[in-house]
């Protein structure tokens, strides 16, 4: 784990964990907007003895900035220190650590929660608050901000200059280039020619069927040819004289 944010590591991590925040602090803007124009059309005195926080506008802050605060301050903590985000790092290991950040911002609302489930809980006379802030409403609430949170991390990794299309996906681009590295040292290794053998023909050697060490098989002896024979002594015998026949001993 680091937690150091000088440098321009450190401003990479806290630009991208606030950007992804940031997502999350346009939604729940957005939403908030959207029930406060509605509970202002229908507001009435009346009907909201509680003061301040059942009007139109503390309900805005409450579901705006007041209760989801210790999740924004959680997530965006793990983002920075425990898991960072960058610029570089892939998808999946974008998600992954927007979710495990999700989830403890999801952990702190329901740690927060317990003052308010208690108050509750003994100015109503039951126990039944403390267990909704500590369960549903806390899970409700950090269900929706960390999928946002996944959401907004995702388009920081894009908007801040992370990989395109096939890239998103697949391991680091140091990891490919060492790959090609190889592939092509491979290839030109493949085209060269063998060295050409100008020493001595080695001997084979043949292992014996028992023990001890192989002796090498000597080559079987050849006649010596000589490169230019010699020739033929000449044939004189056609021109010798005839021999006589028997009448003449006679």
């Amino acid at each position: 784990m680091s937690v150091a944010v000088s440098g321009p590591e450190g401003r990479e991590r806290l630009l991208s964990a606030g950007t992804a925040l940031v997502v999350v602090l346009i939604a729940r803007f957005a939403l908030g907007l959207v029930a406060l124009v509605g509970s202002a059309v229908g507001f009435s005195v009346t009907a909201f003895p509680s003061g301040f926080v059942a009007t139109p506008v503390g309900q805005f802050l409450g579901s705006f900035a007041f209760y989801p605060f210790p999740f924004y301050v959680a997530s965006f903590v793990v983002l920075v220190a425990v898991r960072p985000l960058t610029p570089r790092s892939d998808l999946r290991t974008v998600v992954r650590h927007a979710t495990v950040a999700g989830g403890v911002g999801t952990v702190a609302l329901a740690v927060v929660g317990i003052v308010p489930g208690i108050v509750l809980s003994i100015s109503g006379g039951t126990w039944v608050n403390l267990a909704l802030y500590l369960t549903t409403i806390p899970l409700s609430a950090g269900i929706v901000d960390t999928a946002l949170l996944v959401a907004g991390a995702v388009l920081a990794r894009l908007w801040l200059g992370g990989g395109d299309g096939d890239e998103v996906w697949s391991v680091a681009r140091e990891a490919r280039a060492d790959d090609a590295t190889v592939d092509d040292a491979t290839d030109a290794d493949d085209d060269t020619a063998p060295p050409a053998f100008d020493g001595p023909r080695p001997e084979r050697v043949v292992p014996t069927a028992g023990r001890g060490p192989a002796r090498p098989v000597e080559p079987p002896e050849r006649p010596v040819v000589p490169a230019h024979p010699a020739p033929a002594p000449d044939d004189w015998s056609r021109f010798a004289p005839p021999t006589p026949s028997r009448e003449d001993d006679r």
